[in-house]
C-alpha cells in the first residue's frame, strides 16, 4: 500500500535497516533474502532522495537524515502496533474519539451533566456533543449519526431500550408566597389553575401527567409551554401558576427558587429515563463508560432523593 509514493510495506525494513546498519542482519531480522532488502534499501534511497547507509570501512553508518528518522520511525510503529492490539473492551484511556448524544432535558439535569464529567476524568481526549431530543433523533439512532439517546418512554424511539437509567414521579411546583395554601394540592384547585408547561418539542407528545388527567377527565389550562425545565421556576414565582414537573427537578429548584412543592393530586405511571443505542454499538466501551457513570452517580442520589420524597 502507498501512501504519498511511500510503500508501508517498507516501514518495518526500514526501521531493520536504521538498527542493524547491514544490510544482511537486517534482512535475516524481517525474514527476507539479501538481495530483497538490497532492492528495498535502492527503493527508500530514491523515495527519501538520501542514501540512507554509507559504507565506512568494513560496515555503514547512519547519514544525518537517516538518523533523523529513527525516532519518528519507532513512534509510528509502536503507534501502528498499539492500534493493531485495540479490542472493543481494552479501548486505551487517551483514545481520540467523538460522541454525539441526544438527551431530553430532564436526562441532561439528572445525570448526564455529571456523567460527562466523570467521563472525561477516565478519557480526557474524548469529545462530546450533545443534541437536544427532536423528531429526527429515532432517524438519527436508526442510521448510526447519534451514537446514544437518553429519553423517556413517552417518546417512541423506535427500538427497545438498552437499559433504564432511573425512575421518578410526577410533583407540582408553585409560588412560596402566591401559590396555594397548605401542603396539599386537590383536584379542584388544580384543575382552576393555570400551568407552566414544559414541551421538548412542536410535535405533541403524551406524558405520563397528560395520561393520568386524561383519565381524570381534567383539562388543565396552559398559559405558558417552555422547551426547558431551568425556566420552570422563574416562571411561576411572583404568579399563581403550578408547574408539574418532575421530583427531581423540583427538589433542585428549590434549592435556588423561593417555590414550594406539592404532591401532583391524580396516580400516574411513574417516570423513566432509558438509554437506547443502535445494536453495534454493543460492545462500545466508551458508551458503556458513560452510561456507568451516569447510573452510579444516580444510585448515589437515590437514598437523599427518597428521603425528600418521604419528607
Amino acid at each position: 500500500m502507498r501512501f504519498n509514493g511511500f510503500d508501508l510495506n517498507q516501514l518495518v525494513c526500514l526501521k531493520a535497516l536504521l538498527f542493524e546498519k547491514n544490510i544482511t542482519r537486517a534482512a535475516q531480522e524481517v525474514h527476507l533474502s539479501q538481495s530483497a532488502m538490497s532492492t528495498t534499501l535502492g527503493h527508500l534511497r530514491r523515495h527519501f532522495n538520501d542514501p540512507l547507509l554509507v559504507r565506512s570501512g568494513r560496515s555503514h553508518v547512519l547519514t544525518p537524515f537517516a538518523k533523523s528518522l529513527v525516532a519518528p520511525l519507532n513512534r509510528m510503529i509502536a503507534q501502528a502496533h498499539d492500534f493493531a492490539t485495540l479490542r472493543p473492551d481494552e479501548i486505551q484511556s487517551n483514545i481520540d474519539r467523538e460522541i454525539r448524544v441526544v438527551a431530553s432535558d430532564y436526562a441532561i439535569r439528572t445525570c448526564l451533566n455529571s456523567a460527562t464529567r466523570q467521563l472525561q476524568d477516565g478519557f480526557p481526549s474524548v469529545r462530546l456533543e450533545i443534541l437536544p431530543l427532536s423528531e429526527r433523533s429515532p432517524r438519527l439512532l436508526e442510521n448510526g449519526e447519534v451514537d446514544l439517546i437518553l429519553s423517556g418512554q413517552s417518546f417512541d424511539i423506535g427500538v427497545p431500550p438498552s437499559t433504564c437509567l432511573l425512575e421518578d414521579q410526577y410533583v407540582c411546583i408553585a409560588c412560596s408566597k402566591m401559590g396555594p395554601p397548605g401542603e396539599k394540592l386537590l383536584p379542584q384547585e388544580f384543575a382552576r389553575s393555570e400551568h407552566v408547561v414544559v414541551r421538548y418539542f412542536d410535535e405533541q407528545m403524551t406524558f405520563e401527567d397528560e395520561d393520568a388527567l386524561r383519565k381524570a377527565g381534567v383539562v388543565r389550562t396552559r398559559r405558558i409551554t417552555t422547551w426547558s425545565h431551568a425556566h420552570v421556576a422563574s416562571l411561576v414565582c411572583g404568579t399563581t401558576m403550578l408547574a408539574t414537573i418532575p421530583a427531581r427537578i423540583a427538589h433542585d429548584l428549590a434549592k435556588r427558587w423561593s417555590i414550594k412543592i406539592l404532591p401532583f393530586p391524580f396516580l400516574h405511571e411513574p417516570i423513566r429515563v432509558f438509554a437506547y443505542w443502535h445494536p453495534s454499538r454493543d460492545k462500545d466501551a466508551i458508551l458503556d463508560a458513560l452510561v456507568g457513570a451516569a447510573k452510579s452517580i444516580l444510585d448515589k442520589t437515590n437514598n437523599s432523593f427518597d428521603a425528600q420524597l418521604r419528607y
